[in-house]
């Protein structure tokens, strides 16, 4: 479980976050949409510990914590392969299963047959993928995405994320995925919560999810 408990946050004069209060349930999938700039990657950095609140609580419950970040982060020396079994490595596994590990888990994010190439052959899509696997192969309790399907294609994309859907959903891991990008995060959220400019919070009603697609790119696609 995560709880924001009327968190605020701010750098120097800039205040990020005010009076923020959330809970993500275990299990479930959340979503958190606004235009660029408005505090988004912030929210995962204090889930993670990066960054402390200046007012309020942030509680997260005990386990592995996966993040993907907006940008693939791999070591360019290391194959795909290898940098996803990097992780695994890190936690005790022996060489030959974590490798063994990795490529299983290049194979669910449609990279099977790249295990040995660098990242440097690799388009920005694909790499960004290896990403998501690395971060899956440790079968984190709670995953970050943060912006995760950049530089990919919306037939990859769509596929790639009814995918992460199954496996999350099998593995009942807890989610929070930030996008500027509503209808990206519909197809994969429970509930969805709008982060506004003015950082008030709002809970979407997903009853009707192609209505509020549609309502808030209306209002919202000039900011972003």
């Amino acid at each position: 479980m995560i709880t924001f408990e009327h968190v605020s946050k701010s750098f120097e004069s800039l205040k990020v976050l005010h009076d923020l209060s959330f809970r993500v349930s275990p299990g479930e999938i959340m979503g958190v949409v606004g235009p660029s700039g408005v505090g988004k990657t912030t929210i995962l950095k204090l889930i993670t510990g990066i960054y402390t609140p200046d007012e309020g609580t942030v509680e997260v419950s005990e386990g592995v914590v996966g993040y993907v970040f907006q940008e693939p982060r791999l070591l360019p020396w290391r194959t795909a392969l290898d940098n996803v079994a990097a992780p695994l490595r890190a936690r005790g596994m022996p060489k030959t299963e974590a490798r063994a590990k990795a490529a299983v888990w290049l194979g669910q994010v449609g990279l099977a047959g790249f295990e040995h190439y660098h990242p440097a052959e690799l388009s920005g899509g694909m790499a960004q993928r290896v990403s998501v696997a690395r971060a899956l192969s440790v079968e984190p309790a709670i995953l970050l995405l943060d912006e995760p399907f950049t530089g990919m294609d919306a037939t990859l994309k769509s596929s790639l994320m009814v995918a992460l859907q199954q496996i999350l959903r099998a593995q009942k891991t807890t989610v929070v995925y930030v996008t500027h990008d509503l209808t990206e995060v519909l197809q994969l959220a429970d509930r969805v919560v709008e982060l506004m400019p003015d950082k008030r919070l709002r809970e979407l009603d997903l009853s009707d999810r192609p209505a509020v697609a549609r309502e808030w790119l209306a209002k919202f696609q000039p900011l972003l």
